[in-house]
């Protein structure tokens, strides 16, 4: 299962939206998480209230992309940031900019809490 998530994160990652003006060469920084399909909504709230928002506001981003689909009673999410450069996500995530800096209220909702978040070099963005 985890290499089909990793398999469906690069081509989302591929498929990068061009209204975020992402250019090649930016990074793209890619987190996972699954809840019970019962918190999803609530859990969605949360992370755009406050990881989503709190993320566009940093220096050097480019735009944020969820996505979210539901099976078999867990609802995964993926988190998609875009960054001018990894200098710029080491000034807000420090110099291990692979660990994963969860919200404060993740362990209540998270099936797991994954340790790394992975980064990718955008090669090219052109979805419309």
């Amino acid at each position: 299962m985890r290499n089909a998530i990793i398999a469906t994160v690069l081509l989302l990652t591929a498929c990068a939206t061009a209204h975020h003006a992402e250019s090649p060469g930016a990074v793209a920084r890619m987190w996972h998480g699954r809840v019970p399909d019962a918190r999803a909504a609530e859990y969605e709230d949360y992370l755009r209230r406050d990881g989503i928002t709190k993320l566009e506001a940093i220096p050097g981003n480019l735009g944020v992309d969820l996505f979210t689909r539901s099976r078999d009673g867990v609802t995964e999410f993926i988190v998609i940031s875009y960054w001018h450069s990894l200098d710029d996500i080491k000034a807000y995530a420090g110099a291990d900019i692979e660990k994963t800096h969860n919200l404060p209220r993740d362990p209540e909702f998270l099936i797991e809490l994954e340790p790394n978040v992975r980064h990718f070099t955008v090669k090219m963005s052109n979805r419309k």
